[in-house]
């Protein structure tokens, strides 16, 4: 049993963690207080990490992209996370997304747009999948008709007709390309009616509704989606029709290399705390040497610990088809989602009243 890490995957940290000190923390928190979400846009910062081959990370070779494994994509997530949340997942979607068209495309589809990705460095994914009425039910359906995604794909000559509406879409209108789950037969549940489609932009009927303005994550775009009347050649289908159930089961761990970039906002929250506590006087002396703040901080060093083999370890298994269980990413998502809320909560303890205060960085990290 191996734990070191390659010399790629040590290369690549430090790249990713110097690109965060250097480039994605002197503008985030001030974009980041910006009340507009329509002005919150790291664009600058997205140029230059692509600029660095970060958006691309996650791509095969042959598609001109990284090629990065799993546990890499949890490596530099964490570093890019730790510089700001909302700015890593931009580029954990892309990494994300690259990964699940890549299984799912035909041949022709990824010449079309894979290609298309690798070359414009503004270029972005995006999956569709959550509306006003449903979301987790359609991962884990409640399989009955009626329920569950409603954005409708009909038949109509060679393509289809699609309208309905989506909502918290990461990435939407940075993404020039959405992969949109709609529902095809509505007469079955969602595991047997709904398929995935290719939608860019400058489709007839494609329209932006409302910008989501987020407590936290808020330099990452959530938007709507809406489709009235719009035409999508049969050519943008992926999969079978009525097979997007089916397709999405294929992918192994899509939710892990999600929760890399949590793991860097709360090891910054704890990194910050015992900063603070080696410098801050009360008592007659620095507050690390209370033992109720040791305590603190050494119940922080243990959680970020245990979660980061968690997760390391869940993401080598994504890359092992014979030993890989489904559980793992849902399980390894929910227990970091925990850990990393609750390092950043004792973080802010740590810091006592000042870190309740907007001008200290405790605050954002909880966010």
């Amino acid at each position: 049993m191996e734990f070191a890490l390659t010399e790629r995957q040590k290369a690549l940290r430090q790249l990713a963690r110097e690109f965060a000190r250097k480039e994605i923390r002197p503008v985030a928190r001030e974009l980041d207080r910006r009340p507009d979400p329509r002005d919150r846009s790291p664009v600058e910062v997205l140029d230059k990490a692509d600029r660095l081959g970060l958006r691309t990370l996650g791509l095969a070779e042959e598609w001109g992209g990284g090629g990065a494994d799993m546990v890499t994509l949890c490596i530099v997530g964490e570093e890019l996370g730790w510089g700001d949340l909302g700015t890593s997942v931009i580029l954990e979607q892309d990494w994300k997304l690259s990964r699940i068209l890549e299984l799912l495309m035909t041949g022709e589809q990824k010449k079309r747009y894979l290609a298309a990705f690798a070359a414009d460095p503004r270029y972005h994914f995006s999956i569709a999948g959550s509306e006003p009425d449903s979301g987790s039910d359609n991962l884990i359906p409640y399989d009955a008709p009626g329920v569950g995604l409603r954005t409708s794909a009909v038949r109509k000559g060679d393509g289809w007709v699609v309208n309905g509406m989506k909502h918290f879409i990461f990435n939407a209108g940075l993404s020039k390309l959405y992969l949109v789950n709609t529902r095809t037969d509505p007469a079955a549940g969602v595991s047997r009616g709904t398929t995935y489609f290719l939608v860019t932009p400058d489709l007839e009927g494609f329209s932006y509704g409302r910008y989501h303005d987020k407590m936290g994550m808020r330099l990452g775009p959530n938007r709507e989606l809406i489709f009235r009347d719009m035409a999508v050649p049969d050519a943008n289908r992926v999969g079978e029709v009525n097979g997007a159930y089916a397709a999405r089961r294929k992918i192994r761990g899509s939710n892990i290399e999600a929760v890399g970039p949590c793991l860097g906002v709360a090891r910054a929250a704890y990194e910050d705390a015992l900063e603070y506590a080696r410098n801050r006087v009360q008592g007659g002396k620095p507050i690390i040497q209370h033992q109720a703040v040791g305590f603190l901080l050494c119940d922080c060093f243990i959680q970020l610990e245990a979660a980061r083999r968690l997760l390391h370890y869940a993401a080598w298994t994504a890359e092992h088809p014979e030993i890989y269980d489904p559980k793992m990413a849902f399980l390894t998502k929910a227990y970091m989602g925990e850990v990393c809320f609750e390092v950043a909560r004792k973080a802010m303890e740590v810091w006592g009243g000042m870190g309740y205060m907007t001008e200290a960085p405790m605050e954002k990290y909880l966010r």
